[in-house]
C-alpha cells in the first residue's frame, strides 16, 4: 500500500520541488524518500556546483595578476630654469672683456630717451662721440659682442642637450609604464573572460541537470501509472493533480 504524504513531514534535503516530495513519499514511504533525498544531496554537494569548486576553477584558469618587473622609480629631473644672460656670459669658458662701456652699456645708451626720434646716423655719431670721450675702442666693444654671442651659443647647445636627454629618459619611462599597463590589462581581461566562461559552463550544467530531472520525473510518473487503476490516471491527468493517483487503492496481490 502506498503511503500518502502527511502534514509536518520533513522535506527532502535536495532541490526537488513539492510535487516530487509527495511522489517519493507515496512510492517509498517517508524514511525511504528521506534517504533518497539525502543521497542525492551528498552526490551533488551543496547544489549543482559548490562555491569552492567555482573558485578553484577560476584560480586555476586565471591565476594571480602579475605586475611587471621591479624598476627604479627615480625619475629624471628636468633641466631647471636657465640663469640670466649675464650669468651665462660670466660662467662661459671665454668670458667677455671687462669694459666700462661694454656692449650692454652702449645698447642702453642707444635706446635712451635722449636719443628718441633721432635718425640712425645721428645715433651712430652720438655713440662714437661717447666712446671717444670714455677712451673706449670700438673694436673692444665688437669683441665683447663676439664673446657674448659665443657664450650664449655654447649654453644654448648644452641646454638643448639636457632637454633632449630629459625627453629620452621620460619617453623610456613612458614606454615601460605603457608595457606594464598593457600587461596588467591583458591579464585582467583574461580573468574576466575566464569568469564569464565559468558562468556559462555552470548554466550549461544546470540546463543539462534540469533536462535529466524532467526525464527522470517523467519516468517515475509513467512507472507509477502502471501501479494504479487506469481510471485514476485519466482523472488525475484531466484534473491536473498527479498526486491524486497516489492515494491508496488497495494492496498488491
Amino acid at each position: 500500500m502506498f503511503n500518502v504524504a502527511q502534514p509536518g513531514d520533513r522535506p527532502c534535503m535536495g532541490r526537488t520541488g513539492g510535487m516530487e516530495k509527495l511522489v517519493l513519499n507515496g512510492w517509498f514511504g517517508k524514511q525511504e524518500a528521506k534517504d533518497a533525498c539525502e543521497c542525492g544531496s551528498q552526490k551533488n554537494g551543496h547544489g549543482i556546483f559548490g562555491a569552492g569548486q567555482v573558485n578553484e576553477r577560476r584560480d586555476r584558469v586565471a591565476g594571480p595578476v602579475r605586475i611587471g618587473k621591479e624598476r627604479n622609480d627615480s625619475k629624471p629631473a628636468p633641466p631647471g630654469p636657465p640663469p640670466t644672460f649675464e650669468q651665462i656670459c660670466q660662467a662661459a669658458t671665454v668670458k667677455p672683456p671687462q669694459l666700462t662701456y661694454g656692449i650692454q652699456k652702449v645698447a642702453d645708451m642707444a635706446n635712451s630717451s635722449h636719443l628718441g626720434g633721432m635718425t640712425a646716423e645721428f645715433k651712430r655719431k652720438a655713440l662714437l662721440m661717447a666712446l671717444d670721450a670714455a677712451s673706449t675702442d670700438v673694436g673692444e666693444v665688437l669683441n665683447d659682442v663676439v664673446a657674448r654671442q659665443r657664450a650664449l651659443k655654447e649654453y644654448e647647445e648644452a641646454f638643448l642637450e639636457k632637454v633632449n636627454q630629459f625627453e629620452a629618459a621620460r619617453m623610456e619611462e613612458i614606454r615601460q609604464e605603457q608595457a606594464e599597463l598593457d600587461n596588467v590589462t591583458g591579464q585582467y581581461r583574461g580573468r574576466i573572460q575566464a569568469s564569464l566562461d565559468e558562468v556559462e559552463r555552470c548554466h550549461q550544467e544546470f540546463r543539462a541537470w534540469q533536462k535529466n530531472k524532467q526525464q527522470e520525473l517523467l519516468r517515475f510518473t509513467e512507472t507509477a501509472a502502471l501501479c494504479v487503476a487506469q481510471e485514476t490516471v485519466e482523472d488525475a491527468v484531466s484534473g491536473g493533480n498527479v498526486t491524486s493517483m497516489l492515494r491508496p487503492t488497495g494492496t498488491f496481490r
